[in-house]
């Protein structure tokens, strides 16, 4: 009698292996549209202009260096050489600051869009009085003009030139052909008078575009920035988190200060390389989307295993308390209609909000099975009570998946609920009799039949 029960038990884990693949097909289909919609937000970036941050301004002096080389193969005095290279020489100013207000918006291509701001930002740097003091490094053979530089990662992101104005006289920018090597291809720059003494100020009006993140270097002694934008969704990232901030629905303001000890290593890499940045090191502000549809699909289908074992328990429970047999084949086909769930959510979900996608397959896929069962079972009463039994635990995961940071406790006492209604309503069961009573259940079932 026991091998009867085991090949039942077998014959659900067997059924439950199959519905692994429509269950990955949907992953899969799945990880195809999140495909498509990454490269949406690339194609939007390359035309209008990718993730923007700034670095600078600073003070950069292209020195000449010397160096010395021993020649290979060769012994005696003479076999030392002399070779001249440029290097860079950096200098962050005093204090630095940067006022901005962003405007943001959606850009669509299709049914996937990505956020894209425009900018307007004012830069104040204070350089100190001592920044002609000559190179006390003896390998320096000469120093060319001093030039006051600043990098922008992402240069198409410029709707007009930046104005640069040196203690509030503007300076015309240099060409791209007229920076020296090393600055790097994102480098703006302008060369200072010759009659520039003492300490001065900067500043500069940038009309920026981006997408999705903004960040700036704080390449300075005392670094403030200020942002305002419009929209409601802002994640800060990167060095130091804003000392002050407001989050509303129409948008967020912020505020960040820090300082040179704070940011020495961003500074260090400054001074080494004019080209260096690095975006942890930044002050950033990311515009984070809603989570969308795609990737609320992907927590739920986590749970589809969850669904389908509670429905097959569920099943298997009336096997053994109402002595009615189920077909391998009725377990299998209300298994691929619980597939289809995900399927239709997957679907509608990229087209209306995540909560109305998911009540409109629960309750397409909930009526699916519960006017099939009230035909398998020839009981109205059984059938829609499987049904609604199967929406309230859609009903629970979906509660499950909204609150994140206790999805894993509100998921485990699920699963305890379950296993503890399974033992209290078997407690009393004697499987041993399980065969016997399946099989009188059989032939009950074919006398209703009228089946020989």
């Amino acid at each position: 009698m026991r091998p009867n029960l085991l090949i039942k038990m077998l014959t659900i884990g067997g059924l439950m292996l199959v519905l692994v693949v429509p269950l990955l097909m949907i992953q899969g289909k799945i990880s195809e549209r999140e495909s498509e919609a990454w490269q949406v937000g690339d194609q939007i970036a390359r035309q209008i202009s990718g993730e923007q941050q700034l670095g600078g301004p600073m003070i950069v002096v292209p020195r000449t260096v010397r160096s010395w080389s021993e020649k290979p193969d060769c012994e005696g005095s003479g076999c030392m050489t002399v070779r001249h290279h440029i290097e860079l020489d950096s200098l962050i100013p005093d204090s630095l600051s940067l006022d901005g207000d962003m405007q943001t918006e959606m850009r669509y291509r299709g049914i996937y869009g990505v956020p894209v701001y425009r900018t307007l930002l004012h830069l104040e740097a204070v350089f100190p009085a001592n920044w002609r003091e000559p190179s006390s490094d003896a390998r320096v053979v000469s120093s060319s003009s001093p030039l006051l530089l600043f990098q922008i990662r992402d240069l198409r992101g410029l709707v007009e030139r930046p104005q640069v104005l040196v203690n509030d006289v503007p300076l015309a920018l240099m060409e791209a052909e007229q920076l020296p090597k090393g600055v790097g291809t994102h480098a703006i720059a302008v060369a200072l008078p010759d009659t520039l003494q003492g300490a001065f100020t900067v500043k500069i009006r940038l009309n920026l575009n981006g997408t999705q993140s903004f960040g700036m270097l704080p390449l300075a002694k005392e670094t403030r920035m200020a942002l305002r934008s419009d929209w409601p969704h802002p994640s800060f990232e990167g060095l130091v988190l804003p000392v002050e901030r407001e989050i509303s629905d129409a948008g967020f303001t912020s505020q960040w200060r820090t300082n040179s000890l704070a940011a020495a290593s961003a500074i260090h890499c400054a001074r080494g390389d004019a080209a260096c940045g690095d975006a942890d090191q930044a002050l950033r502000v990311r515009l984070v989307q809603p989570v969308t549809g795609l990737l609320s699909s992907e927590r739920a289908l986590k749970y589809s295993f969850l669904i389908v074992g509670l429905t097959f328990a569920a099943f298997f429970l009336f096997e053994v308390l109402r002595r009615y047999p189920l077909h391998a084949m009725q377990y299998l086909l209300v298994g691929l209609s619980l597939a289809m769930f995900y399927m239709l959510l997957v679907a509608l979900s990229e087209h209306i909000d995540f909560a109305l996608a998911y009540a409109c397959a629960a309750l397409a896929c909930c009526a699916l099975i519960g006017v099939y069962l009230m035909a398998v079972m020839r009981s109205l009463k059984s059938g829609w009570l499987f049904a609604g039994s199967l929406l309230l635990v859609m009903v629970l995961i979906y509660g499950i998946l909204m609150a994140e940071d206790y999805a894993l406790l509100m998921g485990a006492l699920l699963l305890f609920a379950a296993l503890a209604s399974v033992m209290l309503v078997t407690r009393k069961l004697d499987w041993y009799s399980f065969a016997s009573v399946r099989k009188t259940g059989q032939e009950s079932l074919l006398k209703e039949r009228n089946m020989p």
